[in-house]
């Protein structure tokens, strides 16, 4: 009973703590996930996701087509030139296509290339290997 009534003692200190604001400082900023989406918004968000992983695993399975049918073009290459190749030309069709698609690639980060980017080697991979068996 004892450890309930510190608990207690203690969310209300925390309380008064966070409610007591000493003067001349300014309130603690909301970080931008924070800030509340409209509906419109968060439908927006959720379809563009989608389409950022349709889209590349799309064209990684057509990547995968295209090096299977191609095999005796690319067999003098390495695996990692094939692979290298593979992730230019992706990056580039994606980096001017998604503007087709109402997706602005502009505001990309580099975590969000490698994630593109991931899911078409990865779709390639599979694609290729189960072809090949």
């Amino acid at each position: 009973m004892a450890k309930k009534e510190k608990k207690a003692g203690n969310k209300e200190d925390q309380r008064l703590a966070t409610a007591q604001e000493k003067p001349g400082e300014k309130p603690a900023k909301q970080s931008p996930k924070a800030a509340l989406k409209s509906a419109a918004e968060r439908r927006k968000d959720r379809i563009d996701g989608i389409v950022k992983t349709v889209y590349p695993s799309i064209l990684g399975t057509l990547a995968g087509f295209a090096c299977y049918y191609a095999a005796d073009a690319i067999s003098p290459y390495p695996w990692h030139f094939v692979m290298m190749s593979l992730l230019l030309v992706t990056y580039l069709i994606q980096k001017y296509t998604y503007a087709f698609l109402n997706i602005d690639a502009e505001s990309f980060k580099t975590k969000d290339w490698f994630y593109v980017e991931f899911m078409v080697v990865d779709l390639w991979l599979v694609t290729w290997t189960l072809l090949l068996n």
